[in-house]
């Protein structure tokens, strides 16, 4: 089920979706730091390591990096990075 599910995303456009995304949140995270970190000093540790779960995911996903084994593909699932970053948009704006 894994290896079907990973295959799915591991197209030239999802790699570039998540190479994108990987590259927003860290170019929010860089130059945004004073209220990045004044907001996620008030927030669930869980959610702040879920939102940086979600960027090393995509990092991963979007440089190409290519998981042999079916554990790891399921920590690192493109889907993960994801969910996160439609998670951190969503709460971030409502």
């Amino acid at each position: 089920m894994i290896q079907f599910l990973y295959q799915y995303v591991n197209k030239g456009s999802f790699r570039t979706l998540s190479f994108i995304l990987a590259i927003i949140l860290t170019l929010v995270f860089l130059f945004n730091f004073n209220q990045f970190s004044t907001q996620l000093r008030t927030a669930n540790p869980f959610l702040v390591l879920f939102i940086l779960w979600g960027g090393v995911c995509a990092w991963i996903h979007g440089i190409g990096f290519e998981i042999k084994h079916t554990f790891w593909k399921a920590i690192f699932s493109p889907y993960f990075g994801y969910f996160s970053f439609l998670s951190l948009i969503v709460l971030h704006y409502s």
